[in-house]
């Protein structure tokens, strides 16, 4: 819970083609599934079933057919095409790309609303500082007046 908590923050994006990566890899186990390997291990077990044999001998010869189909599979090829961990990795590193630019975005435009704030801090300071200099002349000249008469 602690893990889930600490990367709370990229669940939207996490959820955000998720499935469809999901779907990826089901897509890849069931065409293996579906090769021509497998539909002849179907038949060869179809084959051995109808036959009138006793159960011992059926499960010899199942075991037989099953463990011999197998070795010719080449497993680790098969685990090297589906690369799930990779798949998986790779998914969670654009999730993590996308997040940081999203976040890289956000703080420019931070950025920005800070330097026209400190923009417009500046200009007050200016105004207000011209501003104090015109009302210094207007008491000068107000006291100019009053003294002249």
């Amino acid at each position: 819970t602690n893990l889930s908590l600490k990367y709370d923050f990229l669940k939207d994006d996490f959820d955000n083609g998720f499935e469809g990566f999901k779907d990826g890899i089901s897509k890849n186990i069931d065409s293996i599934f579906q090769s021509e390997k497998f539909a002849l291990l179907r038949l060869k077990i179809e084959k051995l079933s109808n036959l009138k044999s006793d159960l011992y001998e059926l499960e010899t010869n199942l075991d037989t057919v099953i463990f011999d189909t197998f070795k010719e599979f080449k497993m680790s090829e098969i685990l090297n095409s589906l690369n799930i961990n990779g798949a998986f990795f790779e998914f969670l590193n654009d999730k993590l790309k996308h997040y940081e630019k999203n976040q890289k975005s956000k703080l420019e435009s931070l950025e920005k609303v800070l330097q026209s704030l400190k923009n417009q801090d500046a200009n007050i300071l200016n105004s207000f500082k011209e501003n104090l200099e015109k009302i210094e002349k207007l008491k000068q000249l107000e006291m100019g007046l009053l003294n002249a008469d």
